[in-house]
């Protein structure tokens, strides 16, 4: 049996070196930019987008916050909105980054970049450092995969989330 070489292990990395390291591994891949691994955005449990992220309160997302984020014109946030639309529908079910890249028809990488960048806007512009969402990583039938990431809405975020869309 080979090894696949393209499987991917979490190593914590300083902040401010994180740039340079995803540099370093373009280069070692011979390509321009890096492999990305289906893995949540730097930031949910770190400082990893700004010293204060770190500092930024949990904060539980009420009616009115949905309400703001349906409206933010950013396509990093329309995509997280439909990701939670997928999620509200079954709450309390976890569903898996690939089938939840899948259900919004987009490639994996790019459904990170987009979980990235919402990260940043949660941080600068909802002042907090939780998604409306959790994940947990869990091993998973994947093929080529031990183990991915999956996410969650509780059933009173979905009823809030479903109250906001309903009332947008």
């Amino acid at each position: 049996m080979t090894e696949d070489p393209m499987q991917f292990i979490s190593v914590p990395v300083p902040s401010q070196y994180v740039t340079q390291v995803y540099a370093y591994l373009a280069e070692l891949t011979g390509t321009a930019t890096p492999p990305v691994p289906p893995v949540p955005p730097a930031g949910m449990n770190s400082t990893a987008d700004s010293p204060d992220d770190g500092k930024l309160p949990i904060v539980q997302w009420t009616v009115e916050d949905f309400r703001k984020l349906m409206i933010e014109p950013l396509g990093s946030v329309q995509t997280v909105a439909r990701a939670l639309d997928i999620l509200a529908k079954q709450p309390d079910t976890r569903v898996s980054y690939t089938s939840l890249a899948t259900q919004l028809g987009m490639e994996k990488k790019n459904l990170q970049g987009n979980l990235s960048a919402f990260t940043r806007t949660m941080h600068r512009h909802y002042k907090r450092r939780n998604w409306p969402m959790t994940w947990v990583e869990a091993p998973t039938n994947e093929p080529g995969l031990k183990s991915e990431f999956f996410y969650t809405m509780t059933a009173t975020v979905a009823e809030r989330w479903l109250t906001a869309r309903a009332h947008g």
